[in-house]
C-alpha cells in the first residue's frame, strides 16, 4: 500500500493514519513502513502524536498560525464595528480604502476589509422604480411655486415643425419654466439665445404669479449653466436675468453642477413631451396662429393633461397643495418676448449700471 497516494485519494486521512498507527503498535515501525511505502519517521510522528492525544492526534493541525505579529488591535477592531453598525443603520456605503483614510486606521486596506465584511454588509441598491418613487416623494414636500426649473428648448432642429419655422420665421427657440410640485408649464418665445430674452420672460413670469399671491421672494429659479442664464466661470459679474430675479423680485436663482442633467428632469420630460404633442403633429398658417395654438396646448397641459409620474394634472396638484391659489395662475399666455424689450429697458439699465 502507498501511504501517499492513499492520503491523497482519501476523504478522510485520519482513517488511514489510524490503520498506520494499529499496523505499527502490533509489528513495529519499520515493518509498517515497508507495508504502507513511506518512512519510519513518518510512522513514529503519527504513533507519537496517537499516544499523547489519541484520535484528535491523527487529525490534520490547522494551518494558521498561533501567533500573528500584524493582528490588529482591539481598539482598532471595536473602532471598525463601530463605524460599520453606524453605516449600516443609516444605510450608508462605506468601503476599506475610505474608512482606513478617514480615521487613519494604521493596517494595510486588505486587513481593514477582512475585519470589515465581519460587520458590515453592503446596502442593497435601489431599483429605477424606487429612485423614481423617492424622487416623487421628495418634490412633494415643495410648496407650489416654491422650485421652479427654466430652460431652453431649440425649435429649428425638429423635422415636422422646420418648414412652417422657415416659411412664416417662426420662433426659435422657446423658454420654459416648470413648477416641479405641480408639473405647471409656462412657455415664451424669443429669435435670440440671450439674457435679454431669457429676462423679459422671467419678469413677465414673476408678473403674473404675484398678480395672483404668490410671493416671488418664496421662489427659487433653477437653470443649467447656458449663457443665457449664467455669466462665464470668470466673471464676477451676475447676468441680468440672475438680476432680474434677485433684485427686482428679490427671489433667487440656483445653477445645476456642471453637467448634472438630470437635476432638470422635470423641465427637460417637457421639452419631449411638447416635442411629440405639439411641434410634430401641428401646422401653422403664421406667427398669429402658432402663438394661439402654442396658447392651446400649455392650457391643455396645465389643466387638462394627467401625469402618471405625479398622479394629477397640474391644476389638480395646485389645489391639493395651495387650494388657496386661484387655478386661473396656470393659464400664462405665450408671446414673443422681443417685443416687449420697450416696456422693461428702463429697469434693466438700472440693473445693468
Amino acid at each position: 500500500m502507498d501511504y501517499y497516494a492513499s492520503y491523497k485519494n482519501s476523504k478522510d486521512p485520519s482513517l488511514l493514519r489510524k490503520e498506520l498507527v494499529s499496523y505499527a503498535l502490533k509489528y513495529g515501525n519499520k515493518k509498517t513502513a515497508q507495508r504502507f511505502q513511506t518512512t519510519v519517521k513518518t510512522v513514529r510522528k503519527w504513533r507519537n502524536r496517537w499516544q499523547e492525544k489519541k484520535g484528535e492526534g491523527i487529525k490534520d493541525l490547522s494551518k494558521k498560525p498561533k501567533k500573528s505579529p500584524r493582528m490588529m488591535k482591539m481598539y482598532w477592531q471595536f473602532k471598525i464595528k463601530a463605524i460599520a453598525e453606524k453605516a449600516a443603520a443609516d444605510n450608508k456605503r462605506i468601503n476599506g480604502a475610505m474608512i482606513k483614510r478617514q480615521y487613519g486606521i494604521p493596517y494595510s486596506g486588505k486587513t481593514v476589509v477582512k475585519y470589515l465584511k465581519q460587520y458590515y454588509k453592503l446596502p442593497s441598491k435601489k431599483t429605477h422604480r424606487e429612485k423614481k418613487r423617492d424622487m416623487r416623494d421628495v418634490k412633494n414636500k415643495y410648496r407650489a411655486f416654491e422650485k421652479i426649473q427654466v430652460d431652453i428648448k431649440y425649435l429649428d432642429d425638429i423635422p415636422e415643425f422646420y418648414h412652417d419655422f422657415m416659411r412664416f420665421n417662426l420662433p426659435k427657440y422657446q423658454i420654459t419654466a416648470r413648477c416641479i410640485r405641480t408639473g405647471a408649464l409656462f412657455i415664451g418665445y424669443t429669435q435670440q439665445h440671450s439674457t435679454t430674452a431669457t429676462s423679459i420672460f422671467i419678469y413677465r413670469l414673476f408678473s403674473h404669479l404675484k398678480r395672483y399671491g404668490v410671493n416671488p421672494a418664496e421662489i427659487t429659479i433653477q437653470t443649467d449653466n447656458g449663457t443665457e442664464f449664467t455669466a462665464p466661470w470668470n466673471s464676477l459679474k451676475k447676468t441680468l436675468f440672475t438680476q432680474v430675479i434677485e433684485l427686482s423680485f428679490c427671489s433667487s436663482h440656483k445653477t445645476i453642477p456642471v453637467g448634472a442633467k438630470t437635476y432638470q428632469s422635470d423641465v427637460e420630460s417637457s421639452h419631449r413631451l411638447i416635442e411629440d404633442e405639439f411641434y410634430a403633429c401641428r401646422s401653422f398658417s403664421g406667427a398669429q396662429d402658432f402663438l394661439q395654438k402654442a396658447h392651446q396646448y400649455q392650457n391643455y397641459f396645465n389643466f387638462t393633461r394627467f401625469n402618471s409620474y405625479k398622479n394629477g394634472s397640474p391644476v389638480q396638484l395646485l389645489q391639493q397643495a395651495a387650494p388657496h391659489i386661484n387655478r386661473d395662475v396656470l393659464n400664462f399666455k405665450p408671446v414673443l418676448v422681443d417685443k416687449f424689450f420697450h416696456l422693461y429697458k428702463n429697469e434693466f439699465r438700472l440693473l445693468a449700471s
